[in-house]
């Protein structure tokens, strides 16, 4: 059995007066596939941005491989974490490939220029993604869901240990959707946690769901055991019936 990669322990965190999270603690192996669910404001982005590194963990503590995440280097926590937002704002006229081989830089010394290898790797995962056609092209010309998929692709190339994924699908359409998280399935050797607000997906992909409401974990377990009746209706507040699709026999839902 794989010991834990990632622990949080009796994480909060707070904003002025507010508090956002309220003792989280859980454990993660590599090889799972983690949906972060919940209502609006349950503290899902909060979570992965302490997780992340980046809010800095006010009370509690996150290891990862067994150290303290307040203890590690830039560059040391880079390879062990990739960290792909939910809005992405690009403002300067980069080539696709270049935006890319950003991933790579965990891995370069100070002041090393991009290497052949390096080259490589990002062609590798552009191809992956569906991306590398763009390559030569500004990342200013393409769409929101086209820089997303480039951003994807970037973050494979950072081939670090865990991905954590703040809505990555939010502007993809369904095809893209289903190409992204199969490409999250590939990574066999990875922990992978994202927040999801698409539950169908959540429960089709992910091996694993982390529900949350106003700050607390609600229920941690497989798609199974959170999807159900009664917490969609304490949580989301909506009468759901859960039933097994005829076709496929995956669980699924529909709303009353």
């Amino acid at each position: 059995m794989k010991e834990s990669y990632l622990k949080v322990e009796n994480l909060s965190y707070s904003i002025e007066s507010t508090q956002i999270l309220k003792n989280i603690s859980f454990e993660a192996k590599k090889g799972e596939l983690i949906g972060i669910i919940g209502p609006n404001g349950s503290g899902k982005t909060s979570l992965l941005k302490n997780i992340g590194g980046i809010y800095k963990v006010e009370k509690g503590n996150i290891l990862i491989a067994g150290k303290e995440i307040r203890s590690y280097e830039e560059k040391e926590l880079a390879k062990k974490l990739a960290f792909m937002k939910q809005k992405i704002n690009l403002s300067f006229d980069f080539s696709c490939l270049d935006v890319v081989m950003f991933g790579r830089y965990p891995h370069l010394k100070k002041f090393e220029d991009y290497r052949e290898e390096d080259i490589t790797i990002s062609e590798k995962y552009m191809r992956q993604t569906n991306t590398i056609s763009w390559k030569e092209k500004s990342i200013l010309e393409l769409s929101g869901g086209e820089v997303q998929r480039v951003i994807f692709a970037k973050i494979l190339t950072q081939e670090s240990d865990i991905l954590l994924l703040d809505e990555p699908s939010s502007n993809l359409d369904m095809r893209y959707e289903e190409e992204l998280f199969q490409n999250l399935q590939k990574q066999k050797e990875k922990l992978i946690i994202t927040v999801i607000h698409n539950l169908r997906a959540a429960i089709r992909y992910c091996t694993r769901l982390i529900l949350l409401s106003e700050g607390k974990i609600i229920k941690d377990g497989k798609p199974e055991e959170v999807i159900t009746e009664e917490l969609l209706k304490q949580v989301y507040e909506i009468e759901a019936r859960i039933y097994r699709n005829p076709i496929t026999g995956a669980l699924d839902f529909c709303i009353l």
